[in-house]
């Protein structure tokens, strides 16, 4: 019995002191972190350029040919 028990006790050890697949998962939070910004960045800038830059490029070129 005790040694049963020190078998298991042994095994519950190894297995929290397991580190292997800790590189997998922090790099794959770093990949969804890096989307998320990503996308949020575009974004910013599709409604930037959308609501701003391309209506004020639209008038300069209308008003320079005057129609």
């Amino acid at each position: 019995m005790k040694q049963m028990i020190k078998n298991l006790s042994s095994k519950a050890k190894l297995a929290l002191c397991n580190q292997r697949g800790d590189f997998y998962i922090s790099d794959g939070v770093k990949v969804i972190i890096a989307v998320v910004l990503g996308a949020l960045l575009l974004g910013a800038m599709t409604m930037l350029f959308n609501d701003t830059i391309i209506p004020k490029i639209t008038k300069a070129i209308t008003d320079l040919f005057g129609n």
